[in-house]
């Protein structure tokens, strides 16, 4: 092999700079294209989500009246998780927190007048039954899962009603916690009559709060909204006055 001929071959076993560059150059273009790509996928799940969540309530506000029940939707905030329990159509949802609170304090305290023998033979049946009883939808021949996950990449920003604080029930601020009775856990009702609690449901991705849905279902007219703004619930009421009309 002649002494040229070896040097071009030497030469063809690296790339050049040009060369390199060229490479990175499409690499980069490349990346511009697929990450929008993989960002826009990831924003049809959050989408899909909240659409099929909101949907949900409006076939529950119309089972509800049927089957003269009320229906609560369970979220697991830390496990990302929303299912559907069936119940009284008496039961009582709360307008405060420290409402909420003194029902539960006033229950304990009519509790602990009986004994645990009397309790397990059902004594205390009556007290217990104003806490609502709620079950899984075995007995209604529904057929639903009992527990949707959301989308990978999704989470409850969280979960409104006016039982919890004005910002809501929130994930667990360093993760789910070991106990499974201290995981975050919102109920929100709907009732045989047409009507549901305010609810405020925010699905958002795991790594930018700000890019989301937000699922609003109003009181009184059980409407359901859907929208990708974050809402304030105190602000979403505005419009009810706070004192009824006067009748003369």
């Amino acid at each position: 092999m002649s002494t040229v001929a070896a040097r071009i071959r030497q030469r063809r076993q690296g790339l050049t700079l040009i060369e390199v560059m060229v490479a990175l150059a499409i690499m980069a273009a490349v990346g511009a294209v697929a990450v929008p790509t993989l960002q826009g996928v990831l924003g049809l799940k959050h989408r899909a989500a909240a659409k099929e969540l909101a949907q949900t309530y409006t076939w529950l506000l119309d089972e509800a009246a049927l089957r003269n029940v009320s229906f609560r939707v369970v979220y697991n905030l830390d496990q990302r998780t929303w299912s559907i329990e069936a119940g009284d159509p008496t039961t009582m949802v709360f307008s405060s927190p420290e409402a909420r609170e003194k029902f539960d304090e006033e229950l304990e305290d009519a509790m602990k007048r009986f004994t645990k023998r009397e309790i397990e033979e059902g004594a205390a049946q009556e007290i217990e039954a104003k806490k609502g009883r709620f079950s899984g939808l075995e007995g209604l021949d529904i057929g639903f899962e009992t527990a949707k996950p959301l989308p990978d990449g999704s989470l409850f920003d969280f979960v409104y009603t006016p039982q919890y604080e004005k910002e809501g029930l929130k994930p667990t601020k360093d993760g789910p916690p070991e106990d499974p009775e201290d995981e975050a856990i919102a109920y929100t009702y709907i009732f045989p009559d047409g009507t549901a609690e305010h609810t405020v449901v925010r699905i958002s991705d795991e790594d930018d709060p700000r890019d989301g849905w937000t699922i609003e279902v109003l009181p009184i007219s059980g409407e359901i909204r859907m929208t990708d703004a974050l809402i304030d619930p105190e602000e979403s009421l505005e419009w009810i006055p706070e004192e009824g009309p006067e009748i003369r």
